[in-house]
């Protein structure tokens, strides 16, 4: 009977043992950026600005401070202009523009200007250069407005987001998607991004600090992130319930005889 009694308590000693063990490692999975970033390496400072892409679609707003010189950038725009305030400056409601397959937005007076492979505020200068001989003081300000990305996989919400920012990090992308499922493999994220035509793929571990110096930690226009299923997400269904039931039935009986041992001692 002593023994028996020994080897029950042996028995659970281990069953709690494994089960911190697991605890420990599940959470080790699960944690956002709890490995430390190695001693050597510092978090840079990225200065990131997305670069306008064919197919993107622009708000541009051309101001100055002549109302009339302003006038045949109008075009589109739907009529006048209204006050900006300050010094008389005017400034007309932004006009949508989309750049075509060679790269180029028809401007008003200006035609074709080519504006794919510069950052925004490349765009804003170049712009503003150019109508410095029709505009004193031109002011040109671009937005992009179909900011968007693709999250795949084990997300609460998959899909296609667009975003009115134009500075994201992917901790923000996934949040948009409502953050990762519990099945989600947090240490593997693919991304998949077009640069000069071709598509590169990068992996980032988001529970590793040295994520914040990844490439892809801010996300650009188009890309795809996808999330694989983790190791437990292979016995979701109707197997993993019988086997878990099971499990917990003979865990049941295991401890009721040996509390009735124990008691009955």
């Amino acid at each position: 009977m002593k023994q028996l009694i020994t080897l029950g308590k042996l028995a659970l000693s281990i069953i709690i043992l494994a089960i911190s063990l697991t605890s420990c490692k599940i959470r080790e999975r699960l944690v956002y950026l709890h490995k430390p970033m190695n001693d050597s390496t510092q978090v840079v400072k990225n200065s990131y600005s997305p670069i306008l892409r064919v197919d993107d679609q622009l708000t541009i707003m051309v101001g100055g401070t002549d109302q009339e010189a302003l006038a045949p950038f109008q075009f589109f725009s739907g009529g006048g202009g209204s006050s900006g305030g300050g010094q008389n400056m005017q400034m007309i409601t932004g006009v949508n523009y989309l750049i075509d397959i060679n790269g180029n937005i028809n401007f008003p007076v200006l035609g074709f200007v080519h504006l794919a492979g510069k950052t925004r505020l490349e765009a804003v200068i170049y712009l503003q250069e150019q109508l410095k001989q029709y505009v004193e003081n031109p002011v040109v300000n671009i937005e992009i407005k179909n900011f968007k990305f693709t999250v795949l996989g084990q997300v609460k919400s998959p899909g296609i987001h667009t975003v009115s920012s134009e500075r994201l990090t992917i901790l923000e992308a996934i949040g948009k998607a409502g953050d990762l499922q519990i099945t989600g493999l947090r240490n593997n994220i693919l991304v998949i991004r077009e640069m000069n035509g071709k598509r590169v793929e990068y992996r980032i571990d988001l529970t590793d600090k040295n994520t914040y110096n990844s490439p892809v930690f801010y996300i650009c226009q188009n890309d795809v992130i996808y999330v694989e299923p983790n190791f437990s997400a292979n016995f979701q269904g109707t197997n993993f319930q019988t086997y878990t039931q099971l499990g917990t039935t003979f865990i049941s009986i295991f401890l009721s005889v040996f509390t009735l041992i124990t008691l009955t001692k």
